[in-house]
């Protein structure tokens, strides 16, 4: 039944969550794609009775929801789930999609970009986020210009990585696992440095090593 491939589905991601395989966040949008399926299709309803219609309606109802980004990552999420299925002997055949269940093409995609608008930002612009920001924001956001680094990044930069005096940040991509080495710039020293210096105490185990803390200290 849908409910017990949904779950089945959940209970292994969860898995990988618990062995550090898996970010909190992804956890959340797979569990909201599984709740998504259980409405649309029914808990009780036999996987191997969906056919293309269903799958078509499942798609238009996403494409009301969300935008062409979002309804492609969603489309994507799903297939996962039954592909999951299939792989582990939940299912005993591949699901038949259907000719509509793909996610908008390039051009819809490209269409969607353009109607949004630039999200450049100008120096002006980010000088004067700089110049009002906290401190603790003020140092992320000196890592975002100067490393690239996004907000998962900054949430788990632990200060082994940082070195000081010779003005370099040795960390890994999160997801990835891929090395990555960045000089630091001088401001962006000095903005992590008052960071630590002003940050709470650490009131969490995992936030101890952390560069950055809630006010909570989490």
């Amino acid at each position: 039944m849908v409910a017990d491939l949904c779950n089945g589905f959940l209970t292994a991601k969860t898995r990988k969550l618990d062995a550090g395989e898996l970010s909190v966040s992804t956890l959340a949008e797979y569990r909201h794609t599984t709740d998504w399926i259980v409405a649309q299709f029914k808990k009780d309803r036999l996987v191997n009775n969906l056919a293309s219609d269903d799958f078509a309606a499942l798609r238009a109802n996403i494409a009301k929801r969300w935008g062409p980004v979002r309804s492609g990552n969603e489309i994507t999420r799903v297939k996962s789930v039954f592909k999951f299925g299939l792989d582990n002997g939940l299912i005993d055949r591949p699901v038949r999609f259907g000719s509509e269940f793909k996610k908008p093409s390039k051009a819809v995609l490209r269409k969607c970009k353009a109607a949004s608008g630039g999200n450049m930002m100008e120096a002006d612009e980010l000088r004067r986020l700089l110049d009002s920001a906290s401190v603790q924001v003020k140092a992320m956001l000196l890592m975002g210009l100067n490393c690239g680094f996004g907000l998962t990044d900054c949430a788990k930069l632990p200060q082994s990585a940082l070195n000081f005096e010779s003005g370099w940040v040795d960390y890994p991509r999160v997801k990835t696992g891929i090395e990555r080495r960045c000089p630091l710039w001088p401001e962006t020293v000095a903005a992590i440095r008052a960071a630590i210096a002003e940050r709470p105490e650490p009131r969490q185990d995992g936030a101890t090593g952390l560069v950055f803390k809630t006010a909570r200290g989490r």
